[in-house]
């Protein structure tokens, strides 16, 4: 268990708690010279700011380095910068997306690991640090690709294949590592810091791509022209090196101990069929890599401001109505989408105010998704619940992206206009499905994928 203690310098006492009654004015004073030496703070701004002074606490830092060091690698190994590299070595749009999707396909692997823990004594905490081991520093493998294929000495068709076995079955184990984690913090951490920790943290994973996509952005179709394909060799060893952080650090977590699953079942749905905006731009709008970047980046921005709304929402409040509300705002955002037709003169701008609005709804509905299966499992047997949720989860968005691959060979924007659509009506559906508890402090309805 994780302790910690109130940080340096303030009370160990609940803001909240210290408002709620009885008069802090000496006898004769009124209430104006009061205000002028305190001013009121509103309860749930206090109540906010104590939350993320907490979680900035020593205790808390290992945790911290894990988030920061998966932004890095989920950003510079994922379809922001592989899908302008694979359609740059000529893959088909179809072919890029349906390789970019690799890893979630991967994820299903999971199935098998409450069989994996029998054989391995419950070992969680083993499984964790080989996986990552495996699958984290991948970047640096895509960076030797990069380089032989620059170097003349791999033709393209190989560098493309080569790039999906390396995104394929590693991305896949960092994945699946990644996702462990999330099961080994609600077994070592009580509910209340999980509660703190969790939502800031994926948040923080999720985000963190703003802060080195930007410059990439701004520099890629320059360097492009310049080096060629060793543009794309950089990101890829930050990424590589980055992925080196987590063998060392999940060292230092509270070991979950021995961990037994139990067997059981879990009912979501999901859906694949929204188009990457990167491929939109590139095959259909005729941007170079810099924009398509650039809406990556901007993305990535809206994913760290919405997650600390999302994070502080979720500490106490109903994460089924956040998850209904982010399904709406993702269907309205992709239903924008057919807006951005090749012959509107503000097709670029539409794009950029879809990928905020989808950044803002992908926020809300990823955390709030996995808030809803933390609360309703406790201990050894979140392990069950997750495996069973990323297997038909991903297994339905695999099948959804298959479907969107075929569609795509139909070319241009009547393809992605056929997507835009119906993903858009999909998550209409999802929003009117997901169930929605009279209380937010209990375990709430069956999870939905995000």
């Amino acid at each position: 268990m994780v302790d910690v203690g109130c940080p340096a310098g303030t009370p160990c006492t609940d803001v909240r708690r210290n408002r709620s009654g009885g008069s802090t004015r000496a006898p004769g004073q009124g209430i104006a010279p009061v205000l002028r030496a305190r001013p009121i703070t509103p309860p749930r701004l206090s109540a906010t700011v104590a939350d993320w002074r907490t979680f900035a606490a020593r205790p808390y830092r290992p945790f911290r380095q894990l988030a920061i060091a998966q932004g890095f690698i989920g950003a510079l190994n994922g379809p922001a910068i592989t899908i302008p590299l694979l359609l740059a070595l000529g893959a088909h749009p179809a072919l890029a997306t349906f390789l970019a999707v690799l890893p979630a396909a991967g994820t299903m692997a999971q199935r098998w690991l409450p069989g994996l823990l029998d054989r391995t004594d419950g070992n969680l905490r083993g499984i964790v640090v080989l996986f990552a081991t495996l699958g984290e520093p991948r970047g640096l493998i895509l960076a030797a690709i990069v380089a032989l294929t620059a170097l003349g000495l791999l033709p393209n068709w190989a560098a493309i294949t080569l790039v999906g076995v390396v995104i394929g079955p590693l991305g896949a184990l960092g994945a699946i590592a990644y996702s462990l984690q999330q099961s080994w913090y609600q077994i070592i951490l009580p509910e209340d810091e999980r509660r703190l920790l969790a939502p800031r943290l994926g948040g923080i994973a999720l985000g963190i791509g703003s802060i080195i996509l930007l410059p990439i952005a701004l520099t890629i179709d320059g360097l492009v022209t310049s080096v060629g394909l060793w543009a794309y060799a950089l990101p890829f060893v930050i990424a590589g090196l980055a992925g080196l952080a987590p063998i060392l650090i999940l060292r230092r977590l509270p070991s979950p101990g021995r961990i037994r699953v139990p067997r059981q079942t879990f009912a979501l749905l999901s859906a694949g069929l929204s188009p990457f905006l990167s491929v939109y731009a590139i095959s259909v709008l005729g941007t170079g890599a810099g924009f398509a970047i650039a809406v990556s980046a901007v993305s990535s921005a809206t994913l760290v401001l919405s997650s600390l709304y999302v994070s502080g929402h979720l500490r106490g409040g109903s994460s089924s109505r956040l998850l209904r509300r982010s399904f709406l705002l993702r269907a309205f955002a992709l239903l924008l989408g057919l807006a951005a037709h090749p012959a509107n003169p503000f097709a670029p701008a539409v794009l950029v105010a879809v990928a905020i609005l989808m950044a803002a709804g992908d926020a809300a509905g990823q955390l709030s998704a996995n808030e809803r299966l933390m609360r309703l499992a406790t201990g050894p047997g979140v392990l069950a619940f997750q495996s069973h949720f990323v297997v038909r989860n991903v297994g339905a968005y695999t099948g959804g992206v298959a479907a969107s691959s075929l569609i795509m060979l139909l070319g241009g924007w009547p393809a992605f206009a056929i997507l835009f659509a119906m993903a858009g009506i999909g998550r209409v559906a999802a929003a009117r499905m997901t169930e929605v508890t009279v209380s937010s402090s209990v375990a709430e309805a069956s999870p939905v994928s995000a």
